[in-house]
Parts: C-alpha cells; sequence; structure tokens
C-alpha cells in the first residue's frame, strides 16, 4: 500500500512536534556499598499538558506499616522556580510550571520508596523584566518507616514550558535536584530553583 506524498510530510511533521513537546531525564543515585549497582529513574515532561511522569519508582505499600502503628509524618515542601525569558517568544505565551516530588526511605539499589509521591502544577507570573516566576507547595502526610537512616530524603523534578496563544508548546526545561533532606516533621522546607527558557 502506498500512501499519498502529503500523508507522510504530514505523519513526519507530527512525529517531529510529539518529539519537540516532551524532554526525559535520569537519575541514579550514587552508590551505596561495594557491588551495589543502583537502579535508574526516570522522569518525563510533557510540556503542553504540564504533567511530569516517574518510571523505574515503586511504592511500598502501606498495609505492613499500619499494621506496626506508625505514626504518619507530615510536611510541606515548597518549590519556587525563577525562570529567566531569553527566547523571545509571542505575546500571549503562557508558562507552565510543574512538580513532581518522590519522599521518603529510599532504596538506592532498588529505587524502591517507603513513603509517596505527590505532584504539582501551577502557571508562571510575572516577576521583573524578561522573567517569570511561580511557586507551588505541597503539603504531604507520608506512613514512614521507624528508624530511617541515610537514605531519607525527597526528590525534586521540577519543569517549565513555554505555550504560545495557539496551544503550542514553543520550548521547555526538565531538571531533577538531587536527594534533599526530609523536612523534619510538621515543616516546611523551601526550594528555589532557577531556569532559562
Amino acid at each position: 500500500m502506498r500512501f499519498p506524498q502529503g500523508f507522510v510530510a504530514f505523519a513526519i511533521c507530527a512525529a517531529a512536534l510529539t518529539a519537540a513537546q516532551a524532554q526525559t531525564a535520569s537519575f541514579v543515585p550514587e552508590q551505596h556499598g561495594p557491588g551495589t549497582a543502583p537502579a535508574p529513574m526516570s522522569f518525563s515532561f510533557d510540556a503542553l499538558h504540564g504533567q511530569i511522569a516517574a518510571s523505574g519508582v515503586q511504592l511500598k505499600p502501606m498495609s505492613t506499616k499500619r499494621a506496626a502503628g506508625l505514626a504518619p509524618t507530615t510536611g510541606t515542601i515548597q518549590v519556587t522556580i525563577n525562570v529567566k525569558i531569553v527566547s523571545g517568544f509571542q505575546s500571549g505565551t503562557t508558562y507552565h510550571c510543574s512538580l513532581y516530588a518522590v519522599g521518603g526511605a529510599i532504596d538506592p539499589a532498588t529505587l524502591q520508596i517507603d513513603g509517596g509521591i505527590e505532584t504539582a502544577a501551577t502557571f508562571a507570573v510575572p516577576s521583573g523584566p524578561g522573567t517569570v516566576a511561580c511557586t507551588m507547595t505541597i503539603p504531604y502526610e507520608w506512613t514512614l518507616p521507624s528508624g530511617r537512616g541515610t537514605d531519607s530524603g525527597v526528590i525534586l523534578a521540577f519543569g517549565v514550558g513555554a505555550i504560545n496563544p495557539q496551544g503550542e508548546a514553543q520550548r521547555s526545561t526538565l531538571q531533577v535536584d538531587g536527594i534533599e533532606a526530609l523536612p523534619a516533621n510538621g515543616a516546611t522546607d523551601k526550594f528555589v530553583f532557577d531556569v532559562t527558557l
């Protein structure tokens, strides 16, 4: 079966547009102990829909922690992203910010998480000449194992996408922070990141 040349050109353009609207980043924690090869954790960012997804992450079930009578740990993660605009986007472009937080006791060999996964998204607002900023706040309640060690923490993946008035993703960035310390129970931890589009 032969396809008309116009159809083939359309299919190639559609594939290129889809590829331009998505980004992927990988995070591999440092090796812990001799012979341990850490598993990779990958994040992808759909700038058009403002969604970050992760692969390679497994959550441990809560049923055993509830049976052990463990009290939940609460806290708040607040992330501000300052965006410097240098790409010369058209007037009316909006900037969508997304955050993906994985936190708790993290097994570096298997990336099994004894904690939780949280997400947030918002639109950036002007913050000065040639800049926009967005702040996302995630309150959480996770049941964490007692006696968690140095592998406790939170991994933050954040993305910003420039969406033109026609609804097309013009440019995006996806970045992954290292393992940050978990906030103390009931506390708020604030993170600030700077990006350029």
